[in-house]
């Protein structure tokens, strides 16, 4: 009877172990169709990129999502679909599938084909699968051990370098430190586990050195009291209070297991040589070039909060929602001396402007952002900034970006090119079988790439940029006035409501246009065109159409637009790209506000008109 009885706790532990790692399913949903935004993807035999691949499926390919409910899973940050296909059940990386029905929010405003869009997409993605859902620091963007997650504990990790907290803690005390920011009333969040260990071992001051056993401040330490930490925490705490007085403290408990979480963590987490000079041993176990499973003594020491609680490594626990204490002259002084140190020569806006806008937009801190892009681009433009082209599995692409690398999988052979991949989703090849998003038009890396090989292109006078794909296209400034819009940025404007996609390629040269819906799926002449569509022309440039008022992005300016701009206001919605810059009604820069409100609604009321132009 005891041996039947420990066989039946060792499967009960075995059977929580394992679902506490790759699933968490909160609700089952009915079937749906969806739709493969991708190239390549694999439809996999379980969700994890361990397991074997069934198929490779393509942009455009239908399959039935059998549960919406999405699965957490090794190499899907996003979560996997069961689904069917071919046949055969399987899973696919969520990243890679729209629903039928989805909104064009859900995609991140993908294809990113722009600085801007991989920027606003980007942080879209960041803040509303993470930040806006209980993984609102660094720490716990890699460590989700919030019990008021969204997400499963120990499932739902950003990144699996074990390091990446401290890492993004160390670029972003530079940052603070050099522009002053370190005095602002900073708030920190962090974990407190059950049964931790009774030292800490520090690598800059040693187990019995560091921090203050002193009490200066009652009221700070009433207030530690009351949060629940105990006197291994507030030792470094109080010293951290002594040197910034406006830093208050936050104790998250997780009703965790300390010992059981590094169990968990060592078989989610991954190690790189040159990140162990805190380890107790080298990690010899190599999951991929370069990358190893950690040692047990080193998963506890970048799981132990208390190790982290020092002025330059502390801000891993920093809240990463919005605050108005951050300027934008900050974040200009965080991309100092790198290539975002002006304009963007594509949307030709500052990059500082675009991350202040993309914090403000999704509730993220621009600051965490910028230094976010850095760490994970550099300094210099590289192939996820340029927007040059690349080749990855047999696919050629070019013109599109991703600031923050997000889908470049340590699994994959290339993920950089797979982060780029990721970027593209929702775009469909030319007549030349090449997925293209948007080519430099200031001469950069994609211009001289994309040209080397055209004799003769770069130097022509046929004023098309450096943007020819085809040596006699007509310039997109001939066609842009020959159908009377007008370009801003990125976008293409002075469209009204019920325009079709015959009524402009009657204007100008139509077969040099290739029109598509948000989607990505080619219009046909009687389609009209919508906020959303885009428009590629022959030189290899794509813009995206707005049309002020279609918030909702189905041609029309109605009662369900308004209710978009109320929802926007109240900050029960969103919205982003194309969609955001439509609900500039009334006015045309800056946030969007009451004042958009009222255009609207004095428009359908017939006692004014937008402006399209």
């Amino acid at each position: 009877m005891k041996s039947l009885r420990k066989s039946i706790n060792v499967i009960l532990v075995l059977s929580t172990v394992f679902l506490s790692i790759m699933t968490f399913l909160p609700t089952v949903y009915a079937s749906v169709q969806g739709t493969i935004t991708g190239n390549e993807v694999r439809f996999r035999s379980a969700p994890t990129t361990n397991s074997t691949t069934y198929d490779f499926l393509y942009n455009g390919n239908i399959v039935t999502v059998t549960s919406t409910s999405k699965i957490s899973g090794a190499g899907c940050s996003d979560g996997w679909y069961s689904v069917d296909y071919g046949g055969r059940s399987g899973y696919v990386c969520s990243s890679y599938v729209a629903l039928a029905g989805e909104s064009y929010e859900a995609s991140y405003g993908r294809p990113w084909t722009t600085p801007k869009k991989a920027i606003m997409g980007g942080a879209s993605f960041i803040a509303g699968d993470y930040i806006a859902k209980g993984q609102n620091t660094s720490y716990l963007k890699k460590f989700n051990v919030n019990p008021n997650s969204s997400w499963g504990q120990n499932t739902h990790q950003y990144m699996a370098n074990l390091a990446a907290p401290y890492n993004e803690a160390a670029t972003t005390y530079e940052s603070y430190q050099e522009n002053g920011l370190l005095s602002l009333p900073l708030h920190f969040i962090i974990p407190v586990y059950n049964n931790m260990p009774s030292k800490t071992s520090h690598p800059k001051y040693g187990e019995e050195q560091g921090g203050t056993s002193t009490v200066t401040d009652q009221a700070f330490e009433d207030e530690l009291n009351a949060q629940g930490f105990d006197e291994t925490y507030k030792v470094w705490l109080r010293a951290l209070h002594n040197e910034y007085p406006n830093w208050t403290f936050e104790a998250l408990h997780t009703n965790l297991d300390f010992n059981s979480t590094v169990n968990i963590q060592q078989q989610i987490g991954s190690i790189q040589k040159w990140n162990c000079s805190q380890c107790v041993q080298t990690p010899e176990v190599e999951t991929e070039s370069g990358w190893y499973i950690a040692n047990k003594q080193t998963v506890e020491y970048f799981l132990d909060p208390r190790n982290f609680l020092m002025a330059d490594s502390v801000l891993m626990f920093e809240d990463l929602a919005y605050n108005e204490v951050y300027k934008e002259e900050t974040v200009k002084s965080v991309l100092a001396g790198t290539f975002m140190s002006g304009n963007d020569n594509v949307d030709n806006v500052s990059y500082s402007s675009m991350f202040m806008e993309a914090g403000k937009t999704y509730n993220v801190n621009p600051v965490y952002l910028a230094s976010l892009s850095r760490q994970e681009v550099g300094t210099t433009k590289g192939l996820v900034t340029s927007g040059e082209q690349f080749e990855y599995k047999g696919i050629t692409y070019v013109g599109f970006y991703n600031f923050y690398n997000i889908g470049a999988y340590s699994s994959e052979e290339n993920p950089a090119k797979a982060g780029l991949v990721f970027a593209s989703a929702g775009s469909t090849p030319n007549s030349d079988g090449i997925y293209v998003g948007n080519i430099d038009s200031g001469g950069g890396s994609s211009g001289d790439n994309s040209n080397n090989n055209n004799s003769g292109n770069n130097n022509n006078n046929n004023g098309n940029n450096g943007n020819t794909n085809t040596p006699n296209a007509t310039p997109v400034a001939t066609h842009l006035s020959n159908m009377g819009l007008n370009r801003k940025g990125s976008y293409i404007t002075n469209l009204q409501v019920g325009t079709t996609v015959s009524s402009l390629k009657n204007k100008t040269n139509g077969n040099e246009l290739t029109f598509k819906n948000a989607s990505g799926a080619t219009l046909g002449d009687s389609e009209k065109l919508t906020t959303g569509s885009t428009i590629t022309f022959s030189t290899g440039e794509t813009y995206t159409i707005v049309i002020y008022g279609d918030l909702t992005g189905d041609g029309d300016i109605d009662s369900a637009d308004l209710l978009r701009m109320r929802q926007q206001l109240l900050g029960k919605v969103s919205l982003n790209g194309s969609y955001l810059e439509a609900a500039h009604v009334y006015n045309t820069s800056g946030d969007v506000d009451s004042s958009d409100l009222l255009r609207l609604r004095q428009h359908l009321l017939g006692k004014t008109s937008i402006n399209q132009a």
